[in-house]
C-alpha cells in the first residue's frame, strides 16, 4: 500500500511538473479576476457598484407586488422630474432607453435589468403592473418550451411547478451569482482547455517514452499502475475544478456581496420554471462542476491509452469540443434534446430555464445521470483495455 501511495503521488507530480499546465492555470485564473474585474475597471465604478449594492439591498426581502413597482416607478419618476436635461437627448435617439438610464442613476440598474428579462420591452416597463409582471414571466418558459421544440406535456409540467411558486416572489440583490452564472460557461472551457493538457500524455507517454516494457515487466503488471493513473487524473481535475470554483465565486462575493443565497432562483434567472432558491441551485452547478471535470479527466484518459499519442488525444478531443459549438435542430426530437447536456453546455445557466424531460428527469438529472454513467463506463472500458494490452504483450 506505501508503494502504491509513493507511486500516486509521483503521477500527481509528473502531471503538475508540466509548465504548460501551470501557465493553462494562471491563464485561467486570470480570466476569472478579469471578468470580475471588468465591472470596476472604471474610475468610480467601485463607489458605483456599493451604492447598488446597498441601494438594492434595502428593498431585499420585499414582495414584488403592487406596491413594489409603485415605489420603483415613483422613485425613477422623481429622478427624471429632478434632471429633465439629462434625459433630453437620449429620448430624441431612443425614448426607450430614458428609464433604463434613469434607474442606472438611481442605482437601480440590476433591478430594471430584472424587470427587462421578463417584459423583453423595454417601452412597457413605465407602466408595468405586477399581474402583467408575473404573465411575462409565466408566458416566458411556455415561449421557451415552444422554441426548443418541448411537448405540451413538458411544457405543462414546468408550468404547473411555476404556478406552485409562492407569489409575489420575494425581491433579493443577488449580483454576485448572477455574475457567477454568467463565468460558469468559461469555467467549463478552461477545464476542457487544462485537463487535455495534462492528461493527454498520461497513458500516452508509456508508448513515446518507451516505458511500458518497464511496466509489464513489474511484479504486479499493469492494472495497479493503471489504477493510479486514473486516480491522479481524476484527482488532477477535481483540484483545478474546486480552485476555478473557488477562485470564481470568491471574486464574485468580493465585488458583490453575498446577498441573495436564500432568494428564489427566479431572482437571477426570471423565466425559471425551478421551484428553488439560488444557493441551492449555486451548489448543484458546483456539484455538476465536478463531474464534469471527471468526465473530461476520463475521456482524455481513456483517448490516451487508445491512441498512444498525446496529440492525437489533444487533437480529438478538441475536434469533440469544436463540434460542440454547434445547435441540432429541434426537429431531431431526443437527438437534440440530449445534444443540449453536451459537455460545453453543460456550465451554461441557460440550461437552468431548460424545459425538456427525459421521461420522469429533468435537464440537470439526466446531465447527472449521463456524466456519472460514462464517467463509470469509461473508466472500466479503460481497464479492462489495459488489462487486454498487458496480455496480448506478454
Amino acid at each position: 500500500m506505501s508503494n502504491l501511495s509513493v507511486l500516486y503521488k509521483a503521477e500527481l507530480k509528473k502531471i503538475y511538473s508540466k509548465k504548460a499546465v501551470w501557465i493553462a492555470t494562471v491563464l485561467g485564473l486570470f480570466i476569472i479576476l478579469l471578468v470580475g474585474f471588468t465591472n470596476l475597471s472604471a474610475d468610480g465604478a467601485k463607489a458605483y457598484v456599493k451604492y447598488q449594492e446597498d441601494t438594492l439591498t434595502s428593498i431585499s426581502g420585499q414582495k414584488m407586488d403592487a406596491a413594489f413597482l409603485e415605489e420603483y416607478h415613483s422613485r425613477i419618476e422623481k429622478e427624471l422630474e429632478e434632471h429633465p436635461e439629462r434625459y433630453e437627448n437620449i429620448y430624441a435617439n431612443d425614448p426607450d432607453a430614458v428609464y433604463m438610464n434613469a434607474s442606472a442613476n438611481v442605482g437601480m440598474d440590476a433591478l430594471y435589468d430584472h424587470f427587462y428579462n421578463v417584459i423583453r420591452n423595454r417601452s412597457e416597463i413605465p407602466g408595468m403592473t405586477d399581474e402583467e409582471f408575473y404573465a411575462a414571466m409565466r408566458s416566458d418558459i411556455e415561449h421557451d418550451g415552444l422554441v426548443m421544440g418541448c411537448t405540451q406535456e413538458e411544457i405543462d409540467t414546468w408550468l404547473a411547478i411555476y404556478d406552485g411558486i409562492e407569489k409575489p416572489i420575494t425581491y433579493s440583490y443577488a449580483l454576485a451569482y448572477v455574475n457567477l452564472l454568467d463565468v460558469l460557461f468559461l469555467i467549463g472551457w478552461g477545464l476542457v482547455l487544462i485537463i487535455t493538457i495534462a492528461l493527454s500524455g498520461v497513458f500516452a507517454d508509456e508508448k513515446t517514452y518507451r516505458t511500458d516494457a518497464l511496466v509489464l515487466a513489474s511484479r504486479n503488471g499493469r492494472i495497479p499502475i493503471c489504477m493510479i493513473k486514473i486516480a491522479a487524473g481524476i484527482t488532477f481535475a477535481l483540484l483545478q475544478t474546486i480552485l476555478f470554483l473557488g477562485v470564481c465565486f470568491g471574486v464574485m462575493c468580493a465585488f458583490y456581496g453575498v446577498t441573495g443565497w436564500d432568494a428564489m432562483i427566479q431572482n437571477v434567472i426570471p423565466p425559471s420554471p425551478w421551484n428553488i432558491t439560488i444557493g441551492k441551485m449555486v451548489l448543484i452547478y458546483m456539484g455538476l462542476a465536478l463531474l464534469v471535470g471527471i468526465f473530461f479527466a476520463v475521456t482524455n484518459m481513456i483517448l490516451s491509452h487508445l491512441t498512444k499519442s498525446a496529440v492525437a488525444t489533444t487533437a480529438i478531443h478538441a475536434a469533440i469540443v469544436f463540434a460542440g459549438l454547434f445547435n441540432v435542430p429541434t426537429k431531431l426530437g431526443l437527438v437534440a434534446k440530449l445534444w443540449q447536456l453536451r459537455p460545453t453546455m453543460a456550465l451554461y445557466y441557460g440550461t437552468f430555464c431548460n424545459t425538456y424531460m427525459y421521461g420522469k428527469l429533468n435537464n440537470i438529472q439526466m446531465s447527472v445521470v449521463i456524466y456519472a454513467g460514462l464517467a463509470i463506463i469509461l473508466t472500466a472500458v479503460l481497464v479492462l483495455s489495459y488489462k487486454k494490452s498487458q496480455i496480448e504483450s506478454r
